[in-house]
């Protein structure tokens, strides 16, 4: 990258990806949405898409569940880039990065790529909590699992060098400008931010939006770390609809929907505050009331929740996102959400958790942590008695 050509690539991508300007002002100018592209976060959508979905996508006619789209179209970005890419199936590097993959999620691999240097120059820091890697040892050791975490990173920066994601990035430069600039013009009020910590009771150091156009359309993440006693809250997502990328002068790159990137916001972002308070109350009642999870395992299983802690942040994060588009004044919108999550995705516990977010929400005589533990125990109740 010498060429006055490319360092003005650089300089492009820079302004765009790295130091975009934040949109929404809070009561204290350093908690503001940045909105950034992310080179690792690009780096995994790619070898998703390299190691697992294109293959399938590439001979697949079959259309999304209860919608007439095609899979191939819906993730037709993902198939383009196997298609370009597919020489590199047999890649070494490719192989032992998703060998990794088995049993660990999307969610898990950001939350510790956030935290590195971009590729192909990232390093495993010592410092780096076990938390962040320790899910790379079936056993859960701390030693094998950073032994692991830094074989799984080593193969990625191998893998960026080999397939020239640089290349890649600087090719592409226009579409990632198209979703920046989507996402700065539908961001969400001035008001999203104060309304979320004040409901929740807490706030964070920095919040960071981070569009991907390799994440899959439809996918949303949220993650939390700390960094230099600076907490952080970083809600990633894959496109929010169809796109059109084949000509650059009529780029479309899906992330065009203010009302979808709001409520998507509020979920995501609501993890970072819904899931320490799930993490923090009593865990015998979260073992108590398991058997509650029962009746709706299997809608949940096909949702992607398997366990039933997980089930209960999301009833939270739900329940938290129709509270918050009430305060906001988008009741419709609220009422929408709830019957939504309650008749069509079956979170059946939602009213009574409601109830009692609704009376936080009023009286704030307790805290947001006390409030989980209060609906917990109501929840406990509700099971047969032995």
């Amino acid at each position: 990258m010498r060429t006055t050509i490319l360092s003005t690539i650089v300089m492009f991508w820079a302004v765009y990806a790295v130091h975009s300007q934040p949109n929404i002002q809070t009561s204290n100018p350093s908690r503001r949405i940045q909105v950034q592209i992310n080179k690792n976060v690009e780096l995994l959508g790619f070898v998703y898409f390299l190691g697992y979905e294109g293959r399938e996508l590439e001979s697949n006619d079959e259309l999304l569940t209860g919608r007439s789209i095609r899979k191939k179209d819906w993730y037709g970005y993902g198939l383009n880039l196997y298609r370009q890419y597919k020489t590199y199936e047999g890649s070494q590097h490719l192989a032992v990065a998703i060998s990794f993959a088995q049993d660990i999620w999307l969610d898990y691999f950001i939350g510790l790529l956030l935290q590195l240097d971009d590729f192909p120059n990232a390093a495993l820091p010592d410092e780096l909590d076990e938390k962040y890697y320790i899910r790379f040892s079936p056993t859960r050791d701390a030693k094998e699992a950073k032994k692991n975490a830094a074989i799984f990173i080593d193969a990625l920066n191998q893998l960026y060098n080999e397939v020239n994601f640089d290349e890649y990035l600087k090719r592409n430069q226009k579409k990632y400008a198209n979703a920046l600039a989507q996402v700065q013009k539908e961001m969400p009020s001035q008001r999203f931010i104060p309304m979320m910590e004040n409901f929740y009771g807490q706030q964070f150091d920095t919040y960071t939006l981070v569009p991907s156009l390799t994440i899959p359309t439809g996918m949303g993440f949220g993650i939390r770390y700390t960094v230099a006693n600076k907490k952080k809250a970083v809600h990633v997502c894959g496109p929010f609809g169809l796109q059109s990328f084949t000509d650059e002068s009529k780029l479309d790159m899906g992330f065009a929907d203010r009302k979808h990137l709001l409520e998507l916001s509020t979920h995501e972002f609501g993890h970072s505050f819904v899931n320490p308070a799930v993490d923090q109350a009593p865990q015998e009642l979260i073992k108590e009331t398991e058997k509650l999870f029962e009746p709706i395992k299997s809608v949940m299983a096909n949702q992607g929740y398997t366990q039933w802690k997980a089930c209960l942040c999301e009833h939270f994060v739900r329940a938290g996102e129709i509270v918050i588009a009430q305060n906001l004044g988008n009741v419709a919108d609220a009422q929408r959400l709830k019957d939504q999550y309650i008749n069509e995705r079956r979170f059946i516990y939602l009213p009574l958790i409601l109830d009692e977010l609704a009376t936080y929400n009023k009286k704030r005589t307790n805290s947001y942590q006390q409030t989980v533990e209060i609906a917990l125990r109501k929840l406990e109740k509700t099971l047969p008695s032995k």
